[in-house]
């Protein structure tokens, strides 16, 4: 399992410094306008799959070893035919928005919601590699026709954003599908005593997982719209990327949990699966923390220097945003182990308390201080989100609070491990 985890960090660190080189050479050629434009833009495609994720996201994983996988595939294949086409003809109503860049996105969400679902019923079989592989090749083919568009087509707007998304989405969803051939007959791995037909079993975990998902995703993501309409592009574009950077926090701990769910959807042994969690969320917290400490050490005109002029505000935004960073340790962690055992509806609560505390807390805020508002609200956001998750854990698991923080015991354990995975790269 650490196997698993270690090549899932590696892939999302190779992620990130592609997104990071991606963010790179918007914010340095095309400015914070056009910056804050790709925030927006990625900002609608995540909020229409998270729509579309109730039948073909993140319970994929939980469903797949339970139900037959070809019917599995279809359902999701349909749905995302519906949520893209009835989310375009919503649009159409609305004669103010730009109705050509909302064509681009809606059809760059139906490819990627493909390819999402294609990922997803990988992850379920635990094809950690198969995922990370999609993962990666997706974000290196958006980069590579990012800087071709830029400095050999010479486009200078969106669309070199837009062109570079077409491919890397199609080469995501292409690969994909290469991969998910050889695992087609996979399916019912694991039995229950009961079970729900497969279009009602999708639609109530959907639901529930997606109810959370969406509740996250505004709680996370708000400020965007609330910069935007108190503000502008450019305050959008500044914010996204310290918002960006501070994310790479969680890198280990997104690896951990993706891991951590495949393998507690594919168990259905209580003990070890919370025992599995906390040892996990140990792990999170140890890394997270010296991440940051990193973080906290580099120069406000290291980012000034990375990103350009306009982006000198990035350093104390950052500085604002890493209390609720760390905190969210506790949401992330136990939030996949909720998800592994089908209880979504903790998730959703949580989620729901971190989007009432951005909307609360943003509305006086960031029209008083702008993306420094905007930095607060997250914070308390990540902490109400938390606070509620990791209340629910402790209470089932009837552990003392100090079982959950990482002792010296465990810091010389993942010492060890590090040693040992760089004497093996040596």
């Amino acid at each position: 399992m650490f196997k698993n985890i270690y090549t899932t960090f590696a892939t999302n660190f190779a992620s990130a410094l592609l997104n990071l080189l991606i963010a790179v050479v918007i914010s340095q050629t095309l400015g914070a306008e056009v910056k804050g434009e790709q925030s927006i833009i990625l900002t609608n495609i995540v909020i229409i799959l998270l729509f579309n994720n109730i039948i073909g996201g993140a319970t994929l994983v939980y469903i797949v070893p339970r139900y037959n996988n070809r019917k599995v595939m279809l359902y999701s294949y349909l749905w995302a035919f519906i949520i893209c086409s009835g989310a375009f003809g919503v649009t159409r109503l609305f004669p103010g928005l730009n109705h050509e860049l909302l064509i681009h996105t809606f059809i760059l969400t139906f490819i990627s919601a493909l390819a999402s679902a294609n990922a997803m019923m990988l992850l379920g079989k635990e094809k950690i590699l198969a995922k990370n592989l999609i993962h990666i090749m997706q974000i290196f083919s958006v980069a590579i026709f990012l800087l071709l568009s830029i400095f050999v087509f010479d486009i200078q707007n969106i669309y070199a954003y837009i062109h570079a998304l077409y491919f890397g989405y199609g080469m995501s969803l292409a690969i994909s599908l290469i991969l998910l051939l050889k695992y087609w007959n996979a399916g019912e791995k694991v039995t229950e005593k009961t079970k729900k037909p497969l279009l009602a079993g999708m639609f109530r975990y959907g639901f529930y997982n997606q109810l959370a998902h969406i509740t996250q995703m505004l709680s996370l993501r708000l400020s965007y719209y609330l910069l935007l309409i108190y503000y502008s592009n450019e305050s959008v574009g500044i914010y996204s990327i310290a918002v960006a950077i501070i994310e790479s926090v969680w890198l280990i701990s997104k690896s951990i949990a993706t891991v951590q769910y495949a393998r507690i959807t594919n168990s259905i042994d209580k003990v070890y699966n919370i025992r599995l969690t906390v040892k996990l969320l140990k792990s999170s917290l140890i890394f997270s923390i010296l991440m940051i400490l990193f973080l906290a050490i580099l120069p406000a005109s290291f980012f000034q220097f990375l990103f350009g002029e306009e982006f000198a505000p990035v350093k104390r935004i950052i500085v604002l945003l890493m209390p609720g960073i760390l905190v969210y340790n506790f949401y992330l962690i136990p939030g996949h182990y909720f998800s592994g055992i089908g209880k979504y509806h903790i998730n959703t609560i949580a989620s729901a308390a971190g989007l009432i505390a951005t909307l609360v807390f943003g509305l006086i805020l960031i029209p008083l201080f702008d993306f420094y508002g905007a930095a607060i609200a997250a914070t308390i956001s990540f902490t109400a989100t938390s606070l509620y998750t990791f209340w629910v854990l402790k209470k089932l698991s009837g552990f003392p609070l100090t079982y959950f923080l990482p002792g010296k015991a465990d810091i010389r354990e993942y010492s060890d491990f590090i040693k040992k995975i760089f004497s093996k790269d040596a």
